[in-house]
């Protein structure tokens, strides 16, 4: 039976991409990983205004993290099966700027119940038929997800789930770009599709990437990792009692404490949804992964969303890409100098550091009597027989440690979710593309020349 696919009705672009970037797996040996509405229209759900919970913000405990200012908050409400999670805050006291304050919406993970049961049963069931028609959930898709792929397939790839999606269906995009709306105060005209996909994760014994007897390379976890959007949301297909383990782990939660009154959030900082066709809606910036799936398979409908470049600060995301790869270079340097005291350890050099030779000394400016008599300069100069002091080696060391990487990129993180969305007073305007049509108007020995002819709205 053939299935008509309007593609306007959801959106999606032609090409799928998805950088996901500026991060180092951080995860503990021991620790078993892997990686509202809108005001208008049809909805499902209400979902209320995010200040006005029933019951009271329950204060969470957190770990003794130096930087750490606040304890996370847990909102909660009855009516709705609304959940709010706000991250902790990790900036220091001295650098609070009171123009960006904390928290910001970016700062607030939300989970609550988006698809209906039958929808949900159903677009599961799609699915799995085309996951097993198609070889789909049999090896990972690095082609759109290249930096951390996954066991998955584009929602474009299927026209009968495409349609069950979009507007001569359950309108999903009109409910999760509301939802994405309320949530983090940006229009829903100005959200689009970066990738919208379905990934599969499966138990199995070890970890990472598995193969089992047929040859299928399958995927129980996923790294920490950003996502290349702003913002994110993963909605949950499989019932809970399906699989054991799995949901989606954040850093900034890592280190709180769980005590049982938050039920969907469980040690270590992982947001387990209580239902299947609950979303979890969430800043891509936030450093999350998926967590280990110890039994059966989890299903999962993931979007990464673009917001439009008038709700966002220039240099924001800039300035916290530059600190992240700062931490990449720290733990480079820390790598040679690892590198090099195994090598001389293996040859009977039992030192804390090894002995590094600085190799370019010939590049750096001689140690000469004459300059130090023209210059008046007390600083050695390096020669063929320099090499780095111990005091530099440890202070390389230490500053590549996990925790002092992971508190750099907490705050840092923290940082750029307070700055990147503008107030609203200060966001430009929305400026309205229409497009028209190119055609040939001439052809030379140049070749083809093309043209811009309006289309009957007007274009510009």
């Amino acid at each position: 039976m053939q299935h008509s696919f309007d593609r306007s009705s959801l959106q999606l672009p032609t090409t799928m991409l998805s950088i996901e970037a500026f991060s180092t797996p951080i995860f503990p040996a021991a620790m078993p990983l892997h990686s509202s509405f809108q005001r208008h229209g049809h909805l499902l759900h209400s979902y209320p205004p995010l200040n006005n919970h029933r019951q009271s913000p329950k204060t969470l405990s957190s770990s003794t993290f130096t930087n750490q200012d606040t304890d996370p908050i847990f909102n909660y409400d009855e009516e709705s099966r609304c959940h709010v999670i706000t991250v902790p805050s990790f900036l220091p006291n001295t650098q609070i700027n009171d123009d960006f304050p904390y928290p910001s919406p970016l700062h607030k993970i939300h989970v609550f119940p988006l698809l209906s049961t039958e929808e949900t049963s159903h677009l599961l069931a799609l699915a799995r038929n085309h996951a097993n028609e198609n070889k789909s959930w049999n090896q990972q898709d690095s082609s759109r997800h290249v930096s951390y792929p996954t066991v998955d397939f584009a929602i474009d790839e299927s026209a009968e789930i495409s349609e069950y999606l979009g507007n001569n269906g359950i309108k999903f995009q009109e409910r999760i770009f509301g939802a994405l709306s309320d949530a983090f105060d940006v229009d829903a005209d100005d959200l689009s599709f970066l990738d919208l996909f379905c990934a599969s994760y499966e138990a199995a014994d070890g970890g990472g990437l598995l193969t089992d007897e047929e040859g299928r390379d399958t995927m129980d976890r996923l790294e920490f990792h950003r996502d290349g959007s702003l913002l994110s949301f993963t909605v949950l297909l499989t019932p809970p009692e399906g699989f054991e383990g799995g949901g989606t782990i954040f850093d900034a939660l890592r280190d709180v404490h769980i005590d049982g009154t938050v039920p969907i959030l469980k040690s270590p900082g992982t947001i387990n949804p209580p239902e299947a066709g609950f979303a979890t809606l969430h800043s891509g910036k936030l450093l999350h992964g998926g967590h280990v799936v110890t039994k059966g398979q989890r299903v999962v409908l993931v979007g990464f969303v673009s917001v439009d470049e008038r709700n966002t600060r220039d240099g924001a995301l800039g300035d916290a890409t530059k600190e992240w790869g700062r931490n990449d270079v720290r733990l480079f340097w820390d790598r040679r100098r690892l590198s090099l005291l195994k090598k001389q350890q293996r040859e009977g050099n039992n030192q804390s550091q090894p002995t590094w030779r600085i190799k370019n000394w010939r590049y750096l400016p001689k140690d000469t009597s004459e300059r130090r008599s023209e210059k008046n300069e007390g600083r050695s100069y390096f020669g063929p027989h320099s090499i780095i002091p111990h005091k530099v080696l440890e202070s390389i060391e230490r500053r590549a440690s996990q925790e002092s990487i992971r508190k750099r990129r907490l705050i840092t993180e923290d940082k750029m979710l307070r700055e990147i969305l503008l107030p609203r007073n200060e966001r430009g305007e929305k400026v309205n593309m229409q497009m028209g049509e190119w055609k040939e108007v001439e052809f030379d020995m140049d070749g083809l020349i093309l043209g811009w002819e309006e289309g009957n709205e007007g274009a510009n």
